[in-house]
């Protein structure tokens, strides 16, 4: 009797909680964290481009170049108040660019979660650069391996301040937008570790300086601890996601309890204990679906807005 090729054989589906494969060598690259990856390095490559441009053209040059700051959706939502009461007129150090891609942020936020933050956001994905470089120097070296333990083992009592910290980001959010109506500037940017980050050129000292080199320090022990405690324009897209149509949905049936997916939250969500995963904190990066080893125990969901089903 004859036997079927190999390469003919049909290739079953995949049944409900069977083991993902997962992709390997150049298919990776092709998956969604190689797709996530190219989207983060394309878009900080063009702010560093158009940082690049404007500091080397100078402030009195004749040639008009785009500000990096221009490009910061935040810069929008705080100008929201000026730009209605006075007629079009935005804030200092923005611009309608700024608006427009406020309005586009919150749109986003809304139909796709807070996916500007997983996705596009430059600083979100600078720490997540020196989270890797910590990691990578961990598997490396066994004296940074000590250290880090070390000291997450020394301040393991500070997690009980995790819930409470975060948020902060929303009081951020708050004296921002209403400083900003009332005094008619960016009473946040002076603190912003993105506008240091942005201006750091300038050689000058600001309180936004010392909160870039706190949270970039801290990323070598938590994952993205700005985007968690702190970031105001996450706080604000965290909140319009929440009542987004957009979820995910663990299925208890296909779940094995592996709490793979909870390590792979870059934002420390307990992925594998909810139903519905629709937490303002959630950064629509998809890490989670993309490591689930079990088919169909994780996926994203639509549903009627407000209602997560």
């Amino acid at each position: 009797m004859a036997t079927q090729s190999p390469s003919l054989k049909r290739v079953e589906p995949l049944k409900l909680g069977a083991i993902k494969r997962r992709p390997r060598g150049w298919r990776a690259l092709l998956s969604h964290h190689g797709f996530r990856r190219a989207t983060q390095v394309a878009f900080a490559l063009f702010i560093v481009y158009t940082t690049v441009v404007h500091v080397a053209a100078g402030e009195t040059s004749t040639t008009v170049t785009a500000s990096p700051e221009a490009f910061c959706p935040f810069g929008g939502i705080e100008s929201i108040w000026s730009f209605v009461t006075s007629g079009g007129k935005t804030l200092p150090h923005t611009h309608l660019a700024n608006v427009v891609l406020g309005g586009a942020f919150l749109l986003t936020a809304f139909f796709a979660r807070a996916a500007f933050c997983g996705w596009v956001c430059p600083f979100g994905f600078l720490q997540e650069i020196f989270t890797g470089i910590s990691r990578f120097a961990q598997k490396r070296s066994r004296a940074v391996r000590a250290a880090v333990r070390s000291i997450k083992t020394r301040g393991a009592a500070l997690a009980a301040l995790d819930k409470p910290l975060r948020l902060l980001k929303y009081a951020l959010l708050v004296w921002s937008v209403t400083g900003a109506a009332y005094y008619g500037v960016m009473v946040f940017r002076d603190y912003d570790p993105w506008a240091a980050l942005l201006t750091i050129v300038e050689m000058t000292f600001s309180f936004g300086l010392v909160v870039l080199i706190i949270t970039l320090v801290a990323s070598f022990f938590v994952e993205r601890p700005w985007c968690r405690y702190a970031c105001p324009l996450g706080a604000i897209g965290g909140l319009v996601a929440r009542v987004g149509p957009v979820y995910l949905k663990r299925e208890g049936d296909a779940c094995k309890g592996c709490a793979i997916c909870t390590k792979a939250c870059p934002m420390g969500l307990n992925v594998h204990e909810a139903q519905t995963i629709k937490h303002p904190d959630c950064i629509g990066c998809l890490e989670c679906v993309q490591s689930c080893p079990r088919s169909g125990a994780l996926e994203v969901k639509v549903g009627l807005p407000g209602m997560g089903r």
